[in-house]
């Protein structure tokens, strides 16, 4: 899984590379339809040094949750590490009869989101 780089690949090579859920994180469903995802984030290096001055918590990352709406479900179900930006699209304007614009702008957005968290790595082809 590689980590790219901020406009590293034109947009169409962009929309061709495989989103890849990070195995290491956590799906709890809610009842009403909602994922919570669960992960470890680090902390950043101000909280490292104020923990080691006050000698607690000697740990570099903490767990986060984060709550996904039935969109956030929908796109988060599509990632299997096999299908390309492209065709996640495709599928989820489909899926809520949007065209591809639309869905092409919401999916991204949304891609990149859970790239920064760390939750999703991006495979070239």
């Amino acid at each position: 899984m590689a980590t790219l780089k901020k406009n590293s690949l034109k947009k169409n090579d962009a929309l061709l590379c495989i989103p890849e859920k990070n195995a290491s994180v956590k799906e709890n469903f809610l009842d009403s339809g909602d994922l919570i995802l669960i992960y470890q984030a680090l902390y950043k290096p101000f909280f490292l040094k104020i923990q080691k001055i006050i000698g607690q918590n000697k740990k570099n990352t903490f767990t986060r949750k984060i709550q996904l709406d039935g969109l956030g479900v929908d796109v988060w179900s599509l990632l299997d590490g096999k299908k390309n930006v492209k065709t996640i699209i495709k599928e989820f304007a489909a899926l809520h009869r949007l065209n591809y614009k639309e869905a092409e702008i919401s999916v991204t957005l949304f891609l990149r989101s859970l790239g920064e968290k760390g939750l999703i790595g991006i495979k070239e082809p």
